[in-house]
């Protein structure tokens, strides 16, 4: 799937924005693999283009949340406890409101585009990364080879890039991969209802709800969108259990 929208678009020239009124709701043909929808526009040009939207946008979610969770589950396992104490609190106060909910009446409040619609996904997924990191720092922070960086004078700020970090490294991308999956959940629902990128751009969510009205006459360019997204949630799912599974294993081996 990310190598079909890479390379896809530049292999299947043909523009997404591009309308034939005369070939609207085409069915599948040579010329038109998936059709053409209600304004004559090739349905497979829209899907590899706005799977790149998709894709890409749920990837710098999930960096961007990565990075904010790592920072702040870092300053609750190494700082003072009552910073520790502050940020649990502020933590469990984001996670008792649904994220879709505060994701949303965020998006209300930046006004409305994609970039302030991926701002408020990582404002409001953070909080699971947060926790999964300070846990994780913790238990590193038990290791011998801390005690033994730390009797020798090392500071906490070089113990975390130099040694904690470097070992977390394949827990942190099991992290993400596992939450990719409902970031394009979260980021397709969204668009659904009219918070993502402005019509004519193709994204896989607004393409589901463009194609409402046209469900019962061809109910294809509804389904064929929400393939792409249940394909992919299921295959990033998969991906993620294989790389844990992975990882347990060098962890018992570690051990």
């Amino acid at each position: 799937m990310l190598i079909a929208v890479i390379v896809g678009p530049w292999l299947w020239q043909v523009d997404p924005l591009a309308q034939n009124i005369g070939q609207r709701l085409a069915s599948p043909s040579v010329s038109h693999p998936f059709g053409t929808d209600q304004f004559g526009r090739d349905v497979l040009a829209r899907i590899l283009v706005g799977g790149r939207w998709s894709l890409f946008g749920a990837g710098f979610v999930c960096l961007g949340t990565s990075c904010l969770g790592l920072g702040l589950g870092a300053c609750c396992a190494l700082g003072p406890r009552w910073l520790d104490y502050l940020l649990s609190r502020i933590t469990e106060t984001f996670q008792a409101i649904p994220p879709v909910l505060l994701a949303l009446a965020l998006s209300a409040i930046l006004s409305r585009s994609f970039s302030n619609l991926l701002l408020a996904l990582i404002l409001t997924n953070w909080t699971w990364y947060a926790r999964m990191y300070r846990a994780l720092i913790l238990k590193e922070l038990a290791m011998p080879y801390i005690e033994g960086a730390q009797a020798i004078g090392v500071k906490p700020l070089a113990i975390l890039l130099r040694h904690v970090l470097p070992n977390l490294f394949g827990a942190m991308v099991v992290i993400a991969t596992t939450n990719f999956g409902s970031v394009i959940l979260n980021l397709s629902a969204l668009s659904f209802i009219g918070f993502g990128l402005n019509p004519p751009t193709p994204e896989w969510g607004n393409l589901i709800n463009e194609s409402r009205a046209f469900f019962q006459r061809e109910p294809r360019l509804m389904i064929i969108p929400g393939l792409c997204i249940a394909t992919t949630v299921l295959w990033l799912n998969l991906l993620g259990n294989a790389l844990r599974d992975r990882l347990d294993r060098y962890q018992g081996i570690r051990d």
